[in-house]
């Protein structure tokens, strides 16, 4: 079984859980395992019409699945899937004269 990963800022939609097993044999069917298990999840990683969210990114083990099979990517039972969302942001500055 695949062990998902998750930052901890997703933890509230998990109750707490940032690691926990699933079953799914690529990276989709996994991450459509956690959502299943987690509802509270869903609308953080999928859109309304059921895709990963653009500001989603998943990897196996240390690689971005955009650089392998995208999420149809094969994971094997000691595989890690982390999903991340794209962090933007931060402090602006202006230039004064």
């Amino acid at each position: 079984m695949p062990l998902i990963r998750l930052p901890a800022l997703m933890r509230h939609y998990t109750g707490g859980e940032n690691d926990f097993l699933v079953e799914g044999s690529t990276a989709m069917e996994a991450i459509r395992a956690a959502v299943d298990r987690f509802p509270a999840l869903k609308p953080h990683v999928f859109d309304g019409q059921s895709k990963l969210r653009r500001h989603i990114n998943v990897f196996v083990n240390d690689a971005n699945v955009r650089d392998l099979d995208g999420p149809e990517t094969r994971v094997a039972r000691t595989d890690v899937v982390r999903i991340l969302p794209a962090i933007s942001g931060g402090a602006s500055s202006q230039l004064t004269p």
